[in-house]
């Protein structure tokens, strides 16, 4: 497992690098980058669940995590809450999906609404610092009266980037009284900015 590194968390981890190599070949007849990918094995697993809506993937996911003992350790906590999803229009949302099944295998139970994004827009692209501002301009905190302020919380998400969402979860949490926050995510990807 890779360590995400934050002060807003006790401990931190990503399954594993997202991506081995992407390597730039040129350009297809529109004009649009090309890239040589190769994914770790939860890298692909993760592409196939959120890129390509491929539900099949789900049960090797949940292998992957079984099969490490640090991640089997790691995730006997009392509660997992999500990180609002972005784009909405996905036929299914892969971190809920991701977050019930471990729910299923582990017996940890999944918060998903403690935290809700009002302003769904997918910011990607957008420089760190104004990534930070919009996104704790739209996230809002719920009470949740069965989460106490002592209970260990596993912030999840599967692509950890630049961990702006994540802190900026987690800083919404501290605001509200909770002070034992992990974070974990399936994949990390190698650039962050």
């Amino acid at each position: 497992m890779v360590r995400l590194f934050s002060d807003k968390w006790l401990e931190g981890y990503a399954f594993s690098v997202h991506t081995q190599y992407s390597i730039y070949v040129g350009e297809n007849e529109a004009g649009y980058p090309q890239f040589d990918t190769k994914r770790t094995p939860m890298g692909e697993l993760v592409y196939q669940l959120k890129y390509k809506q491929n539900l099949s993937v789900l049960p090797q996911i949940i292998a992957l995590l079984k099969s490490d003992a640090k991640f089997v350790d790691f995730i006997k906590k009392d509660f997992v809450i999500l990180v609002p999803a972005t784009n909405k229009t996905r036929r299914f949302q892969p971190v809920e999906l991701v977050a019930d099944a471990i729910s299923r295998e582990f017996g940890i139970k999944v918060i998903k609404d403690m935290v809700e994004a009002e302003n769904h827009t997918e910011i990607k692209q957008v420089e760190k610092a104004k990534k930070i501002d919009i996104l704790k301009s739209s996230y809002s905190y719920q009470e949740h009266p069965e989460v106490s302020k002592e209970a260990n919380i596993i912030i999840f998400d599967d692509i950890y980037d630049s961990g702006s969402t994540m802190n900026v979860v987690a800083d919404l949490l501290q605001q509200n009284g909770y002070k034992n926050l992990y974070a974990f995510a399936l994949t990390h990807t190698r650039i962050s900015d």
